[in-house]
């Protein structure tokens, strides 16, 4: 055979052939496999690091949104009506209601005097109950937390470990993120807090959610210390011990072995800056991870029989198809390491290449839209979060008042509005507030909360007091908290109405013409006089009352500028003529079809929201009624 191939020039090509193909398939074999695994690697870790990232924000935003929301409460009235009156209903009410809006993150809350002492709280209820339970059985009891002791010496929110029976007597041992935040008075004094347990439990369905959807993939989470180590239900902390344990730099690629167990990948973040200084990892199995590198083996060794009993240049050729999408992976993966989550690389290949090619574009395209959406779902979810607290925190739910129908409305110009209307009964009177900060947005939304505290406060002392004195009130905190401490210009106008009885009202306070549709078809308007309130610091002199009557069946209406001056395309304001031919009748209607017909009118007339709006009426009821 030997002596034969030597004799023949033919077979001695062949030969010579067939060993440099054989040769240059061996090398390319080798070189293809060690690229292939460099390029997966380097795939697998871009993964990890993302999905890690992914779950460290997902986790850090969990628990700010439960501290703001914590905070939020500790803002709320009813924490000082309790502090004042002793009383923990006005608490427990407000928050056997919002703690089920948890959906079970926040496991139990409760309000703290100024030594710590337990005077209210909430554990949340089961699942499909619409109220948490209070923890009647608990009042008194002495809370001995840090978070509260730092939250009292006027730390504005406070994060540590600790179990829920620590705040909850009967919640057992469940860890949770014990949270509190200082409850102050009108004058900003610190008279107690709020401290709530975040459920750990809920953070692992979280957990769940974030990696249940892609594969083998494990989140894991540990605090700075590695006491707490939340998994996903069905896994236990024991089967990620190695990878807690580990301690490579953030983001670099961890592989971890034990006796009996499947070698696992890893990747962790850098601990967040808040406490407990949370570290999230994203684990998956070696295998599942390079899988695929086996196939792509077994297609190498078929791919060298066909070309060694094929021709040279099948082979050549066959060689040149093979590493062109290597070349392409590793010129998209650097275009990826630099940022540009744009790249993509042609579906043109099939097989094990075409599912490497696949997987890549996938992930590139994963991480682009999970880089966007975690931007626009924060930044959305910040704004309505916060919207809906100063809404709900400000405006009456159901306002009534007796030998009156109301109707009220407030449609922001943002999420957030700047304007303040308040209907406020006792036993014989009722106060009528309507205001407006100038601008809109967040920040006149915290000024008006500013004003109507300080209003309520006021008049909740002596409903019987001059309205002269309410708008003196909230010019001295208006201006000692936006103007002296917020260093900001705001101001706003606000009229406060006493009705004396008999449908008689006195009011004060500059705001915008108020119109009384008489009984007959007449209509009045009273222009309100006096100053501004927020400019300076005391206008007790400046302010003037005034006085109106209303019969029986007439009407009144109260608004803000966003009525008379909302325009239309050509710029054409709404008037103060419009609104009283609306409002004119020989027998007016109700207040709330009033308030239908100003509203219709206002979005009608139009093209665009530019300011807040807002429309009180209120209508005395004859004896037909």
């Amino acid at each position: 055979m030997f002596q034969r191939i030597s004799n023949s020039l033919r077979l001695r090509l062949l030969a010579a052939t067939v060993a440099l193909v054989a040769g240059a398939l061996v090398v390319a074999a080798f070189g293809f496999d060690r690229v292939a695994r460099g390029v997966v690697e380097a795939a697998v870790k871009d993964h990890l690091q993302a999905r890690s990232r992914e779950v460290h924000e997902a986790v850090v935003r969990f628990q700010r949104e439960r501290a703001l929301t914590v905070r939020s409460w500790s803002e709320a009235e009813a924490m000082q009506l309790t502090l004042d009156s002793g009383d923990p209903k006005f608490v427990e009410d407000f928050l056997r209601r919002l703690i089920q809006d948890q959906g079970g993150s926040i496991a139990a809350v409760a309000l703290t005097g100024p030594a710590g002492t337990l005077l209210a709280g909430v554990r949340s209820g089961g699942a499909g109950e619409r109220r948490g339970v209070a923890l009647a059985s608990q009042h008194g009891r002495q809370l001995d937390l840090r978070v509260v002791q730092r939250a009292l010496a006027d730390d504005p929110t406070t994060v540590e470990l600790g179990v829920l029976s620590q705040l909850d007597q009967e919640g057992g041992a469940e860890p949770v993120i014990l949270v509190a935040s200082p409850v102050r008075d009108f004058t900003g004094d610190i008279v107690g807090t709020v401290v709530a347990a975040i459920s750990t439990n809920a953070m692992r369905r979280l957990l769940d959610e974030i990696g249940g959807s892609d594969g083998d993939l494990v989140p894991v989470v540990y605090d700075s210390a590695r006491t707490l180590v939340l998994v996903p239900p069905g896994v236990e902390a024991s089967q990620v011990a190695a990878v807690v344990a580990m301690t490579a730099p953030p983001g670099a690629m961890e592989r971890t072995s034990s006796a009996g167990a499947a070698a696992l990948l890893s990747v962790r973040t850098a601990p967040s800056e808040g406490a407990p200084r949370w570290t999230a990892a994203m684990v998956e199995p070696e295998a599942s991870a390079f899988g695929g590198i086996a196939s792509l083996r077994i297609l190498l060794g078929l791919l060298f029989l066909a070309v060694m009993a094929g021709a040279v240049v099948v082979a050549i050729g066959a060689l040149r198809a093979a590493a062109r999408p290597l070349s392409e992976v590793t010129n998209s993966m650097a275009k990826v390491a630099g940022g540009d989550l744009s790249t993509r690389i042609p579906g043109s290949y099939s097989d094990e290449l075409g599912a490497l090619v696949g997987s890549f574009n996938t992930m590139v395209a994963e991480v682009a839209r999970s880089h966007v959406e975690l931007k626009r779902t924060e930044a959305l979810r910040q704004e309505v979060q916060i919207a809906h607290r100063i809404q709900t925190a400000i405006l009456p739910n159901s306002p009534a008042v007796t030998g009156y129908e109301v109707a009220a409305r407030m449609k922001p110009a943002e999420d957030v509005g700047g304007d303040l209307y308040d209907i406020l009964s006792f036993p014989d009177t009722f106060w009528l507030l309507v205001g407006d900060v100038s601008g809109h947005g967040i920040n006149s939304g915290l000024v008006m909360m500013m004003a109507q505290a300080a209003a309520y406060g006021t008049i909740a002392d002596d409903p019987n007091r001059d309205p002269r004195d309410v708008v003196a009130a909230v010019n001295r905190v208006v201006h000692e908290n936006v103007r002296q401490r917020m260093q900001r210009d705001d101001y706003l106008t606000l009229m406060a109405a006493r009705h004396m009885g008999n449908g008689r009202f006195v009011a004060a306070g500059a705001h915008q013409p108020i119109f009384i549709a008489r009984c007959g078809g007449t209509v009045d308007v009273i222009e309100p006089a006096g100053p501004w309130v927020g400019l300076t610091a005391d206008l007790s002199t400046q302010i003037v009352a005034y006085e109106f009557q209303l019969g029986p069946g007439d009407v009144v209406c109260f608004i803000t500028d966003g009525v008379v001056e909302a325009q239309d395309a050509a710029g054409t304001l709404f008037g103060e003529d419009r609104l009283t031919g609306l409002l004119r009748a020989e027998r007016p209607a109700s207040a709330a079809e009033n308030l239908t017909r100003v509203f219709q009118a206002v979005e009608a007339h139009a093209a665009t929201q530019a300011d807040d709006i807002t429309v009180v009426v209120l209508r005395r009821k004859t004896d037909d009624d």
